[in-house]
Order: structure tokens, then sequence, then C-alpha cells
């Protein structure tokens, strides 16, 4: 059955991911402390040592990307691609992580997890780090609007499985104002300064939001993970399942 695009939908299916580079040699070391917050403190159930990681903040610096978080305290936080290959790192006592990613001129798509034994709770989130971070940075999840951790702008990402679009964003102060194809959209504000807006149908043309207007260049077709160049923006799609996929667009931001 195919998985529809909800508000704060459960998601269960850890997203299968592809590393560009092999990370297996780059195990790095942890500075405590973090800033940054693309989720709520609350979403993380602290009561459970089991719950994955919540990523907070990824940063390019230099031939490193920074990620920043919190996990249960003492918590083993490991970021791993598909091949199997990871970074790791203990959190501290107040549950802060801190990781360094080996950043490429390749895309990079990470599994956040915490690691108990043998065992693993991995993430529903998958980290992607497009240009290894020189472009886009986001967090995707299937069902979920997509969370950027790469600079500010009125707009973070255009997200859809085909029956419908979720526009989405963080705003400083009040969520600001979108139209979608004109027409005033019901924008519903979340913790932290997140909001979204959710259209059905097919692909829009324009959005505004907050009077900034965004050509959309459509959905594509490849279902790959790929990141491509479509419009002012990226364009990334993947399989949510047997025949599910979403669509996630991410506009460029300004220098």
């Amino acid at each position: 059955m195919k998985r529809r695009i909800i508000a704060r939908a459960t998601v269960s299916a850890t997203l299968v991911a592809a590393l560009s580079v092999s990370l297996s040699a780059s195990l790095a070391g942890c500075s405590r402390g973090g800033e940054g917050e693309a989720r709520p403190a609350d979403a993380l159930e602290t009561s459970s040592w089991a719950q994955p990681p919540l990523i907070e903040a990824a940063v390019r610096d230099g031939p490193m990307v920074v990620v920043r978080g919190r996990a249960g305290p003492d918590a083993r936080v490991v970021l791993r691609g598909a091949d199997g290959a990871a970074v790791a790192v203990g959190a501290d006592a107040s549950g802060r992580f801190e990781l360094r990613v080996p950043a490429t001129s390749g895309d990079i798509r990470l599994t956040p997890e915490v690691q108990v034994g043998e065992d693993a709770a991995p993430s529903p989130e998958t980290l992607v780090l497009i240009r290894g971070g020189a472009g886009p940075i986001a967090l995707i999840a299937a069902g979920e609007p997509t969370v950027r951790l790469d600079g500010q702008g009125m707009l973070d990402a255009v997200d859809s499985d085909g029956s419908a679009v979720i526009v989405s964003g963080l705003a400083a102060g009040t969520a600001p104002t979108v139209l979608i194809d004109g027409v005033r959209a019901v924008v519903v504000e979340a913790s932290g300064g997140r909001w979204r807006a959710t259209a059905p149908g097919g692909a829009p043309a324009v959005i505004e939001v907050g009077g900034e207007r965004f050509e959309f260049p459509g959905f594509g077709a490849q279902s790959d993970f790929t990141p491509v160049r479509a419009g002012q923006g990226w364009r990334l799609t993947w399989p949510t399942g047997p025949s599910g996929r979403q669509t996630t667009w991410l506009p460029d931001r300004a220098p």
C-alpha cells in the first residue's frame, strides 16, 4: 500500500541509503555541547535509553561536516551508511554529542542510530549532505516535511508523495502567508518556529511564501536517491515502500 503524506505521520521504516565514499577509517572524536535545533526539545523521549538520536544541527567546516544533537546520556551515537561504514561517538552525561563527517564533493546519505551492545535503534530520518555539505543539508523522512539544516530562507522544502504536497519552513516570528498557485493555504505552526502548509493534488506551478515567489520545477521521474538540479534548487526522490516514493525540492539559499 502506498504511504501517504500526512501531518506528523509516524514512521517506523528506516530509509535505505548509500554513501558516496567510504567512512570506515574516519571515526572522529567528540567535543561536548551543540547549538541550533531542528526538532523541538520534547521530541526526544529521554526516559528511554534506546531512543534514536535527535540531529539538531549540521554545518560544513572545511574538510568536515560537524553534526550535533542529543541522545540518551552516555549513549553511543552512530551515523551509518548502507555499506556498513560509519562514524561514531559517545554522548556526554547530558546526552549531547558532536560528530565529524569527512566532506567530499559527492553526495552523502547517513542513517543516525543509537547503538546498544550488538543492537541498534535507528532513526526514521536520513541525513542528506548534497555535494558533501557544500549544497543543501537536510533531514528527510517518509511522510514528513523535510527539515533543512543549512542557512535560512523563507521556504525550506516542498515534499510530495503524488497525492499531497507539503510546503514547510522555519520562521523567527509569526508563520508567513503561503500562496499555492495563487490560493492562500492554511498554515500550521509547530514547536520551535516550524510551520507547514498542505495542499492536495499534483505539482503546483508557483509557491509564494511571505511575499517571496518560487517557481516550482515539478517532481521528476527518478527515485534512486540521486540529487539533481531542478530549477532554482535541488530535487531528491526516493522509494518509501514497494510502490511508493517521495519527492523533495530544496530551493537554493541566498549567499
